[in-house]
Parts: structure tokens; C-alpha cells; sequence
């Protein structure tokens, strides 16, 4: 490990550690897209929605044969060719587990999007508790290029470390929300490393939306508001109002995971504050056992088992407008993978 920490301080190359509660999958992707537009060759990891390898043939899927791991990061760290600069999201939970990936990177810019409360069964409770378990995997004195929402914690908590500003940019016509201003912190920490911007905006503006993206998916004479990866009700409400929709005419459907009993929790304040339509909450039968709920959660609403993605659409078709939010794994997941082309960003 040592030998490998010491080659990366001795390559000229950038190494860019992604933090925060939400965005770090995105960030990482415009960081490779404007990397590769600079003519730099990248390589990057994200570990939201689906485990992928980012480089300059492309993203790939990264296969396991256990649960994800922070071991991962390391292993994947000893994959990337010598001398190639890295873009790494962190994927640590645990506080004490945070400053495991920049031991293993070096990395000579960390990227900060945001500390909104995530994670319960790991984190001290609110904005402060999420700041502080994100700021203990950043070095002392290590350069941030912060987002809106990180900079106070940044002035606050790492008060050595130099800090760059996320740069204003303007939303592109159909743009998801978050989207100018995940390009404008990217822009920004890549001029921050003395990168062109021009070209590194190009590249970016040219990459075609994640699978998970917010969308707003044609189903029949339905839509789906697809928000399920947002994973937190503060950017969730944000994507709500991008629809334009009224909580009276819309069905809210919250898609549950048996090991995030917190972020259910969470959101439960937040669904039971607006007059819905309906409100369901959703299940993969595959995920549960012993673990399944017997009411439902808060006296609020429904439960609905789903069979996959396809069972999804066709229950959406019967229900008109429905607004997903919650978690994307199991059949959301499904549904947006069949149906990566349709949709509009708002």
C-alpha cells in the first residue's frame, strides 16, 4: 500500500476525491467528461445507482461477487493505469471509515457537494452531523472546490484547507434539476487545476443523462416523476416542484429498502405534510422475508409488492400521474434500465 501511495504522489497526474451527502455519481462523471474534453485521460468510480468504472473507452459495470465494500476502492485504486489522472467517489459510510479513501488516492483536490442528513444508523442527526462525518475523510490543509451548500461547513470545520467556489451556470433548455449546479462545482474545480473551462464545459454539456436521472417517463397515458434516486426529502421536494404537478392530482409512490429503515423514517414527515392523491409505498418481494411490514408506515397509505420493473409500468399506467421517490434498487431500477431513452428532464 505504501509503494502504491507513494507512486501516486510522484505522477503528474490530477487525483480528485468526490464527497458529500448527495451528487457525488454525477460529479464524478463531469469531472471524467471535462477531464477527457481537456484532453487529459481520466478514470473514475461511482458507486450510486449501478458500480461503475469510468475511462476513456467508456463506462463499464463493476461486477461483485460480495456486497460493497470500502475494501473496493482500494482494489479498484491498483486497477488504474500508472501516471492516469482519477476522479474517486468516496463510498464510505462511517465516520471512521471516511478518511480511508484519500489515504488510498492522495488526492490533490476534494469536491464537496453537499451535507444533507443521510445515513441515521451511522451519522449524528442533522446538517452538522452529516458535515461532520464528510469533513473527517478530507485531509488537513487538502484544497475543496465546494458546492452552495458545503461551503459555510468547509469555511467552518477545515478552516486550512484552500477553498474554491462552485461558479454560476445557467440551466440548459430540458436540464434536470441539480444539473447546472453540479457543471458549475465540476467547472469550477477543474479551472481550480488550471484546466481550460471552455472545453471542459463542452465536454459536459455533451454527456447524455445518467439511468437514474430525474426524468419524467411516458407510461400509456401516464407519467412517472421519476425521483427515486434523490434518497433524501430536501432535493426531493426540489424535483416535486419541478413537475409542476399538484399533490391533489399527483399518486406518491415511496419505493422502501429493508436496510434503510432510517431514510423511510426520514421521509415520512415530508410525504405526510401534503394532501396526495394516494400515497404507496412500494417492495420488492425478492428483498423481503422476516424483514416485511406488516401495516403501513405512520398510518400513511398503502403497501404494494412489486415484481420487477414491468409490474411497475403497468401499475403507474393504472394511476395516471405518480411522483417515485425513496430508493431506485430493485424495480425502479428495473423499469429506468428498459426505459433509458424515454422521458424528459422536466
Amino acid at each position: 500500500m505504501e509503494e502504491r501511495e507513494e507512486g501516486l504522489r510522484g505522477e503528474r497526474s490530477h487525483r480528485i476525491l468526490v464527497t458529500g451527502s448527495r451528487g457525488k455519481s454525477s460529479l464524478v462523471r463531469l469531472l471524467c467528461a471535462g477531464l477527457e474534453a481537456c484532453g487529459v485521460p481520466a478514470w473514475g468510480r461511482i458507486t450510486g445507482v449501478l458500480p461503475r468504472q469510468i475511462g476513456p473507452g467508456g463506462e463499464r459495470l463493476i461486477e461483485r461477487t460480495a456486497p460493497a465494500h470500502v475494501e473496493e476502492m482500494r482494489w479498484w485504486l491498483g486497477q488504474v493505469p500508472p501516471g492516469a489522472s482519477v476522479v474517486l467517489e468516496n463510498s464510505a459510510v462511517a465516520p471512521d471509515l471516511q478518511p480511508l479513501a484519500a489515504r488510498w488516492l492522495v488526492p490533490c483536490l476534494v469536491v464537496w457537494t453537499n451535507a444533507r442528513p443521510d445515513h441515521p444508523e451511522a451519522w449524528d442527526p442533522g446538517e452538522e452531523g452529516a458535515a461532520r462525518a464528510l469533513a473527517a475523510g478530507i485531509p488537513e490543509g487538502c484544497p475543496v472546490a465546494a458546492g452552495r451548500e458545503a461551503l459555510p461547513w468547509v469555511r467552518r470545520l477545515l478552516p486550512r484547507s484552500p477553498l474554491r467556489e462552485a461558479r454560476p451556470e445557467e440551466p440548459l433548455f430540458g436540464e434536470a434539476p441539480f444539473g447546472a449546479e453540479n457543471r458549475g462545482l465540476a467547472l469550477a474545480a477543474l479551472e481550480g487545476l488550471g484546466l481550460d473551462g471552455a472545453s471542459a464545459r463542452r465536454g459536459m454539456v455533451a454527456l447524455p443523462p445518467d439511468v437514474a436521472d430525474y426524468r419524467v417517463l411516458p407510461l400509456g397515458a401516464a407519467r412517472l416523476a421519476s425521483a427515486f434516486a434523490a434518497n433524501e426529502p430536501e432535493s426531493t421536494e426540489r424535483l416535486f416542484e419541478a413537475t409542476g404537478w399538484t399533490p391533489e392530482e399527483t399518486t406518491l409512490l415511496y419505493h422502501h429498502r429493508p436496510d434503510r429503515p432510517g431514510r423511510l423514517a426520514a421521509f415520512l414527515p415530508w410525504i405526510a405534510r401534503r394532501p396526495w392523491r394516494e400515497v404507496v409505498f412500494s417492495r420488492d418481494r425478492s428483498f423481503w422475508g422476516r424483514f416485511a411490514p406488516r401495516r403501513g408506515p405512520g398510518g400513511l397509505g398503502t403497501w404494494r409488492d412489486l415484481t420487477g420493473g414491468e409490474d411497475l409500468a403497468r401499475w403507474v399506467e393504472s394511476r395516471g400521474r405518480v411522483f417515485g421517490c425513496g430508493n431506485v434498487a430493485g424495480s425502479p431500477l428495473e423499469l429506468l434500465r428498459t426505459r433509458r431513452e424515454g422521458g424528459q428532464g422536466v
